[in-house]
């Protein structure tokens, strides 16, 4: 990449980036150099949340130098040289087509990688690929073909809306040879594709200057400004947003390039291999940009807060406070693999000072920079408008400062997941031959599991606690299904099986199976599909491991295939 020329921060940089929609705060162009704020007060006006990468245009090339270095390191099957236009002159309908599979190719693995690993994505995206090859192919696509093929990535409703968006896509193109808008803002008009999936799509396959946001990106974020905040606050997301389509448009030149691309997977490539929750702050190309990174240097120099408070008015309200207890309690192990995971706070020892000053003196030397004295005449290490490079740093500074920079952004405890129990009733239809039919009945189209195929289950009240109830409840919810052609008040008790514990997102579900059967000398003339609703259908033995049954259903087919 050529170098560009270096610009001045006040040449470059916007008027103003609001926090928050109120006119107040705003974080604004500083007036002068601000210090590193420091706990426990970390006194700063919101002007020091304005983001350096603005003022600091080779920071920004070395990012996307980084990514350069990198990008084939982590083999991912999506990632493709960008498009351009100009290659096609005289050619638009190949452009269309070339650039609709681009496209189509971004949001699929997008989509996938949303609450996923890259390591488990690869294999599922090239299948997906291999089936449906353009956004026509997956339009026409059976929506159970394509359930069947998401099986095993969980958020099933994700490969819902995208089967849904497909259509309506195909259905609004009329034709055209691009099938695939590239506005962010159109895109985000079809199902299941918010305001990242457009911005990816459209800057990584059409070049344009949108921004995205995912937790990695957050994350970066969140340290570059030295924004200590849940991540996941409504006044936060918005900073950053603001930050992200600000930082977009200050690198990109030309109306439509591949540098908008690069940036957004520069972003998350950084937040996914370096900026982790417990980060390598020593292998970060924006290091010198970050104000996470420049107050844990500055604690670990043994610099002191500023004991002057501002005036209310001029003084950060986006902030929280950053107790003192996160520094003895941050994490010390990275996850090994490339989604960012919780942190979980360690319990700091009963002997343990409960101090920054202690924390940060424990066998770390005192550092010299040459960057001129802070207000109390202790040194600090490098702030905006400054050309040094990296200082060296010792082990113990090193670990120290990566252990303050992992407390951003701020770490809000989980909520509590809610837990119910069910009953799981998996009903036989033996005929005199010996083979075997099972009931199967299909989820609704929205909600969790959204479309998939189960066994008949019902709800257990919190008084239903005892096995005699439950298999109480199972034996109501057999006979009450009404199958036609089967007289379910027939259906003999077979079995139970030990509870099975089976974690959503937001919920643990515990599922009580019982197998029950019904004798059926004439099984084959039985109607083996009834539309509903709930759409019910008997399927074969051989056959089920072929259904797009959810992950928990699948445990309970495993007791039936286990006690046979």
């Amino acid at each position: 990449m050529a170098p560009r020329k270096k610009s001045s921060m006040a040449a470059k940089a916007p008027k103003v980036i609001k926090a928050m929609k109120a006119s107040k705060p705003i974080i604004s162009v500083p007036i002068k150099p601000q210090p590193p704020a420091l706990p426990p007060l970390r006194v700063h006006n919101p002007s020091y949340h304005f983001p350096l990468l603005l003022g600091d245009r080779s920071a920004c090339d070395a990012l996307l130098g980084w990514f350069e270095g990198v990008e084939e390191t982590r083999s991912m099957p999506w990632r493709k040289s960008w498009v351009d236009p100009s290659d096609f002159e005289g050619r638009q309908e190949e452009l269309g087509r070339v650039l609709s599979k681009r496209a189509y190719e971004v949001w699929v693995s997008e989509v996938m990688l949303q609450q996923t690993r890259v390591s488990t994505v690869i294999p599922y995206f090239n299948k997906w690929i291999a089936k449906w090859p353009t956004v026509q192919d997956l339009a026409e696509a059976n929506h159970d073909d394509v359930l069947s093929v998401w099986k095993g990535l969980g958020y099933y409703s994700r490969a819902t809306r995208l089967h849904e968006g497909a259509k309506a896509m195909i259905a609004k193109s009329s034709g055209a040879a691009c099938s695939i808008p590239s506005s962010a803002t159109e895109l985000q008009e079809f199902p299941g594709i918010g305001r990242y999936t457009a911005g990816a799509v459209s800057s990584i396959a059409f070049g344009d200057a949108e921004a995205v946001l995912d937790g990695n990106v957050a994350r970066v974020l969140s340290r570059q400004l030295g924004l200590y905040m849940d991540a996941k606050d409504k006044k936060a997301t918005d900073v950053f947003w603001d930050v992200a389509d600000q930082l977009i448009k200050h690198i990109s030149e030309a109306k439509t390039s591949a540098v908008p691309g690069k940036w957004n997977q520069a972003l998350m490539e950084l937040g996914s291999t370096i900026c982790t929750p417990q980060p390598r702050c020593d292998d970060c190309p924006i290091q010198l940009t970050c104000r996470a990174y420049s107050e844990g240097q500055a604690l670990s120099g043994k610099s002191r807060s500023p004991t002057v408070i501002p005036d209310i008015e001029d003084a950060c309200s986006l902030c929280a406070s950053l107790d003192t207890e996160d520094l003895v309690t941050a994490p010390n192990n990275a996850p090994d693999d490339d989604v960012p995971r919780a942190i979980k706070k360690r319990k700091a020892t009963t002997k343990q000072i409960n101090t920054i000053s202690h924390y940060f003196a424990a066998g770390t030397p005192k550092l010299t920079f040459e960057t001129g004295g802070d207000e109390d005449g202790l040194n600090s290490p490098p702030i905006e408008g400054s050309r040094k490079r990296k200082t060296p740093v010792s082990a113990a500074e090193s670990k120290s400062i990566i252990t303050y920079c992992s407390l951003f952004p701020k770490k809000v405890a989980k909520k509590k997941v809610a837990e119910e129990e069910c009953v799981v009733c998996i009903i036989e239809m033996r005929s005199s031959d010996g083979n075997s039919k099972w009931l199967i009945e299909q989820r609704p189209a929205k909600g969790l599991l959204a479309s998939l195929w189960q066994f008949p289950q019902s709800p257990l009240s919190a008084s239903q606690t005892t096995s005699s109830q439950r298999k109480t409840s199972a034996q109501k919810h057999v006979t009450g299904l009404g199958i036609r052609d089967a007289d379910m008040s027939k259906a003999d008790y077979v079995a139970s099986f030990p509870p099975l514990v089976h974690v959503f997102t937001h919920l643990k579900l515990t599922m009580h199976a019982y197998q029950y059967r019904i004798t059926a000398d004439d099984a084959e003339d039985v109607e083996l599909t009834y539309k509903g609703p709930p759409a019910r259908r008997w399927v074969d033995t051989e056959s089920m491991d072929n259904e797009t049954l959810s992950t928990g259903m699948r445990k309970c087919w495993e007791l039936i295939s286990k006690s046979s």
